[in-house]
């Protein structure tokens, strides 16, 4: 393949081949990671062995990848569990540094093997995940950016640290300042009930360096982490609307489109040019209405749900020209509440229509929401269990300074293991604590009065009145 091919292709066809300067033909199979003109991360074949392949592109590659082998070899050195390196190579005639892996099947990630988990599995799994940083501190290690994403489980639910290009290196056991500075981001990856609900994990990271824990560093850690977690929500919401390694800004004639780069431009752009960005004739209309339309539909074979902010009057029209969309309102707050672990169905494009540059109608692209509305879902499901899963959701905007604005309980989606929240138009973070007090109050008043039947209301407010604070 050109350089072009390997470094700027927003699509791959797979297979492909790398054949390397100094070892045998690799089979690309599967892309696991891209960040555009500097990394490509896949599963490969080589001489009928399943292994894992990084190639480093760009002016910084060989550091790159320097950093990458180095921070692997010191894992390894101190027996902390990680995929063993197998081979450090170059693709031939190209120079692009490679590096190869032990490939772990059914490997996932410690974030998604988190959020699929009950409550007393979390725990198990965030006490081994602090023995394994407590051996990477002790070992010298420590994350530049730390996440969730750096870790991995296997189909035995053994982990794995990986990525070591993350890794600062040194030569003696991180002094207590560093190691605080890295756990604190590490809660910050987490919900914010993981520590307090459970502060004795940390005595999991501790018991492992040999050092002993006390309530004020647990709630030093605590406060830390939640003002990280803020401002990391504040800068996902924000990277949403740029081009980087997970978002895509383009044009496509007078529309303007922010989307994931894992939803395909090709199918989407199809899908824009087969439909018009209307409903067709045979598709669910969810919501009709005037202000906005909302219809499941299929991209690419992927079942989604459409949301058109439509233009009510030619005064509706004026005013949309100088102030936001609600989609790109509702985009930004889904993203804003990945970080806060408030699960939303995914986002996945959010569109806005262009004249002479200035804004008109608007839609917003996402997964289709799992379960049914809890109107319908809660009066069979009455439960203790089940009313403190929606209840811990409604919780966690309060705790986490955020207002939702429209708590009918058709905007909670519901199974058997999950809530999803939807219609994120209205929310918001008030900038004082009187009005978010004030404004949580009226969130949880809105979503008692969902519940005509007493009892259940009553339960509700006992739960939704712990927590906050």
């Amino acid at each position: 393949m050109s350089r072009q091919d390997w470094e700027y292709r927003r699509e791959i066809v797979l297979p492909f081949s790398l054949e390397l300067a100094d070892a045998p033909t690799l089979v690309c199979e599967e892309i696991l990671r891209l960040l555009p003109g500097r990394r490509l991360v896949c599963r490969a074949v080589q001489e009928g062995q399943p292994v894992l392949v990084k190639l480093f592109m760009g002016k910084d590659a060989r550091r790159a990848a320097r950093e990458d082998a180095a921070g692997i070899r010191a894992m390894m050195a101190a027996d902390i569990d990680t995929p063993s390196r197998r081979l450090e190579s170059r693709v031939k005639g190209k120079g692009y540094p490679v590096l190869l892996f032990d490939f772990i099947p059914a490997a996932v990630s410690f974030r998604q093997r988190w959020t699929e988990a009950g409550e007393a599995r979390r725990v198990e799994l965030l006490q081994a995940l602090l023995e394994l940083v407590a051996q990477q501190h002790q070992a010298g290690l420590r994350q530049r950016d730390f996440h969730l994403n750096n870790f991995i489980l296997d189909a035995d639910d053994h982990l794995y640290a990986i990525d070591g290009g993350d890794f600062i290196v040194g030569n003696q056991p991180l002094a207590q300042k560093e190691a605080i500075a890295n756990l604190v981001v590490l809660f910050g990856h987490l919900p914010l009930q993981a520590l307090r609900k459970h502060p004795q994990v940390l005595e999991s990271y501790f018991n492992r360096r040999g050092q002993e824990v006390s309530e004020g560093l647990i709630r030093r850690i605590s406060l830390k982490s939640d003002a990280f977690r803020y401002r990391r929500a504040r800068r996902i919401s924000r990277k949403s609307f740029r081009n980087c390694s997970e978002f895509m800004l383009r044009r496509n004639g007078g529309l303007r489109i922010c989307q994931r780069r894992d939803f395909s431009p090709v199918e989407l752009d199809g899908w824009i040019r087969s439909t018009g960005l209307a409903p067709r004739v045979e598709e669910t209309i969810l919501k009709p209405g005037n202000s906005q339309t909302v219809w499941a539909t299929s991209i690419g074979g992927r079942d989604v749900v459409v949301k058109r902010y439509n233009l009510k009057t030619p005064l509706h029209a004026l005013r949309r020209i100088f102030t936001r969309s609600r989609a790109s309102k509702s985009w930004e707050n889904a993203h804003r509440l990945r970080a806060y672990h408030i699960p939303t169905p995914e986002p996945l494009a959010m569109i806005e229509e262009r004249r002479f540059g200035l804004r008109q109608r608007a839609w917003l692209i996402t997964a289709k929401a799992r379960g049914i509305g809890a109107k319908s879902y809660i009066p069979d499901h009455s439960d203790e269990p089940t009313l403190e899963r929606l209840a811990s959701v409604v919780r966690a905007f309060g705790e986490n300074g955020l207002v939702h604005g429209d708590m009918k309980a058709t905007n909670f989606m519901m199974t058997g293991e999950s809530v999803e929240v939807i219609d994120l138009d209205s929310m918001f973070r008030p900038l004082t604590r009187p009005v978010l007090r004030a404004r949580v109050a009226k969130d949880r008043r809105r979503f008692l009065k969902n519940w005509p039947d007493a009892g259940l209301r009553e339960r509700f407010a006992r739960l939704l009145g712990q927590g906050f604070g």
